[in-house]
């Protein structure tokens, strides 16, 4: 479908850390979401044919790229590592289409660890894990609305969500950043690494400017494809059921592309 009406959104679904996070199920609930507000005319380009409009070969094959409003980046090191398909994506946020960032992706391109890097797309997403970011364990947490002026968060109110909250990200490249939205890392939650939370409020949304291109990191939503002791419930969508979440989310897609939330601010879910 082509609704020269709607946000022309391209989510980009590839893996994460070769079968960690379940990003496949996230995205099968986001683009419902995206669905239900009727804004936005969507192409997801994925491997897997049960969630696949149109495969990455074919996808970069066809320059179709070009066309996207916005992006949703959901990939990590499993499909970009093709420097002429990276080119792509950066040339055309940079031309103004705009970047979601998802959780999970966040220690991809880490060259200390053996990930192939790409400086580009750290520098949209702004916020990175590197040492000696850390997470406690999977559980409730309270996020605080930083920002009550900015279109993706304005009239949200601060929430408690069961989530993994990253700890002293990054900005690795020194992008400008504005954090929208914070969660609180209790000390006394501690990862199954035995590593404690910081006492401090982490960021958990930040938006920051890529060329032309409006860009935003979403640290939270943390779904793992099978249950492995690290915090009651992380294998469910329970870091999606707080309405404030997904609308962060679907209102990112909007002011990404276009720079207001006028289509999805006033949609509840």
């Amino acid at each position: 479908m082509n609704d020269t009406n709607k946000i022309r959104l391209h989510y980009l679904l590839g893996d994460v850390h070769w079968g960690g996070h379940d990003v496949h199920r996230v995205a099968e609930f986001l683009i419902g979401l995206l669905e239900k507000t009727d804004a936005f005319d969507i192409t997801c380009v994925c491997d897997e044919p049960r969630l696949s409009d149109i495969t990455f070969d074919d996808y970069f094959a066809s320059g179709k790229i070009s066309e996207a409003d916005v992006f949703v980046f959901n990939c990590g090191n499993y499909r970009f590592n093709i420097k002429e398909e990276q080119v792509l994506l950066e040339e055309a946020v940079a031309r103004g289409a705009g970047f979601v960032f998802l959780h999970g992706d966040h220690p991809c391109y880490w060259a200390e660890v053996g990930m192939k890097p790409w400086a580009e797309v750290e520098k949209m997403a702004g916020l990175m894990w590197r040492e000696p970011t850390r997470h406690g364990d999977y559980a409730d947490a309270k996020v605080r609305i930083d920002d009550s002026d900015h279109p993706v968060t304005r009239g949200l109110c601060d929430f408690v969500t069961r989530d993994e909250v990253f700890c002293t990200c990054s900005n690795v490249h020194g992008v400008a950043l504005r954090v929208l939205a914070s969660a609180y890392s209790d000390p006394d939650v501690i990862s199954r690494h035995g590593l404690h939370g910081t006492g401090a409020w982490e960021p958990m949304v930040a938006i920051g400017q890529y060329g032309q291109g409006r860009t935003l990191n979403l640290l939270l939503g943390h779904v793992w494809p099978f249950y492995t002791g690290h915090g009651i419930g992380e294998d469910t969508m329970l870091s999606w059921k707080p309405k404030q979440v997904r609308q962060i989310f679907v209102r990112a897609c909007e002011w990404a592309a276009t720079g207001d939330t006028a289509l999805t601010e006033s949609y509840l879910f």
